[in-house]
């Protein structure tokens, strides 16, 4: 660096960094991790403040940009450096497939799990190596990855069908930041590492990995849960609640299949393609879209089959409350509890049962106990305003006097047998 505080010439560094480059590894480059953790002898990327106007009057921090490869690209680290960045849909191939050239991988301004600028890294596209095919949903499909050449931790890397320039992509990255990125992590919503963009401009999300499947694949392999695992799980959903709430974000979407376990026992929130954001960031409540275009019919609460319907904060959390209802009622079933478990429902048939029937609740002839059944009738209250609020669950007596280590052990228990 000069007396000036500017960089040397661009020549003179791309000169130093390729021979370096090739020294360390002449197919991929230098290597980005040691033993699953980021190497620090990674080359600094950090070229120089490339001052946007904006910047150099001051109103926003300085980014700084790599030129491993162009066209450049610019990453931050995640504090500590433990978190790698993720890459595009494209930055890994199955085993004999060539990986492509590299491409511009940029990040939004505060991507979830970067709030720090602890420093810059360029992740090449054949640094993620595919593991294995995991699923793919209504907003996009899911792989297993880990860093090539490491013994690291795996990642599920989420890359979404719609393109970040949408209105939703931009709602999508905020809804991300607030609910499982940026601050401290909940231990009852998947985190989100990193966000980054796909050649098409989609968003590629490095998420958590929850080894143990849904607890969909739990219902599926062994019907409906106890009490005391169904407490526990009740608690974690509505902790989780609790934390996208405070944040400004409705879920919108929570169902067995959103729920992700572990193979240590934990059940965390996932999927927040359909997820809405009801306040601002300076604290000035709005009105979200919860209406049937988004989410899953069989777990939606009346008011949202209204045309174009909208709410604020206290409806979008009501909304989330219903869906928790009866999502618990499921799980204690091992079915839908809208419609008998015979029938193969449609979306008229739904809208007929949740609009105009009577709530769903615990059959009478099923073994509960009180607890449960109050717990499940104050979720799935048809008018919002005398639904349960999310911290008048959590002070319920099916969960606030659970038997917390019982509980924990039988939800474990079974989470394991059924992997």
């Amino acid at each position: 660096m000069t007396t000036d505080g500017s960089f040397l010439p661009w020549s003179l560094l791309q000169v130093a960094f390729q021979l370096r480059s090739l020294l360390l590894s002449p197919t991929l480059g230098p290597p980005l991790a040691v033993a699953g953790r980021w190497s620090p002898w990674t080359p600094v990327l950090a070229c120089g403040p490339l001052k946007t106007e904006q910047e150099r009057a001051g109103r926003v921090r300085p980014s700084y940009s790599c030129f491993w490869k162009k066209p450049l690209a610019r990453v931050r680290m995640a504090p500590g450096g433990t978190m790698p960045p993720c890459a595009p849909h494209l930055m890994f191939r199955r085993p004999g497939l060539a990986a492509p050239a590299p491409h511009a991988v940029v990040p939004p301004p505060a991507a979830a799990g970067m709030d720090k600028e602890d420093g810059e890294r360029r992740l090449r596209l054949s640094d993620l190596e595919w593991l294995a095919d995991l699923g793919e949903g209504a907003s996009g499909v899911v792989t297993k990855v880990r860093l090539r050449g490491t013994a690291g931790p795996a990642f599920a890397l989420k890359v979404a069908h719609y393109p970040d320039d949408t209105d939703a992509g931009r709602e999508q990255d905020e809804v991300l930041r607030r609910a499982c990125g940026a601050g401290p992590p909940s231990p009852y919503v998947v985190r989100c590492h990193a966000v980054l963009r796909g050649e098409g401009g989609e968003p590629a999300c490095l998420l958590e990995l929850m080894d143990a499947g849904s607890l969909h694949d739990v219902l599926r392999r062994r019907g409906g849960l106890p009490e005391p695992a169904l407490a526990e799980v009740a608690a974690r959903c509505a902790l989780g609640l609790a934390h996208l709430h405070a944040r400004g974000v409705a879920h919108l979407d929570l169902k067995p299949d959103n729920l992700l376990a572990s193979a240590r026992g934990d059940v965390k929130i996932a999927d927040f393609g359909v997820s809405r954001i009801f306040s601002r960031a300076d604290g000035h409540q709005r009105s979200t879209r919860v209406s049937v275009a988004v989410g899953t019919t069989a777990y939606m609460s009346p008011e949202r089959f209204a045309p174009n319907a909208q709410a604020g904060p206290r409806g979008a959390c009501a909304a989330d409350v219903w869906s928790l209802g009866v999502t618990v009622l499921e799980l204690f079933l091992g079915h839908r509890p809208v419609l008998p478990a015979e029938r193969t429902p449609s979306w008229k048939m739904l809208k007929e049962a949740i609009c105009y029937g009577d709530p769903p609740s615990v059959p009478d002839s099923a073994s509960a106990s009180a607890e449960l059944r109050g717990f499940v009738a104050a979720c799935v209250q048809k008018d919002p305003r005398r639904r349960a609020t999310v911290p008048q669950l959590l002070a319920h007596p099916f969960v606030a006097r659970r038997d917390v280590e019982a509980s924990r052990r039988a939800l474990l228990e079974i989470i394991v047998e059924t992997i």
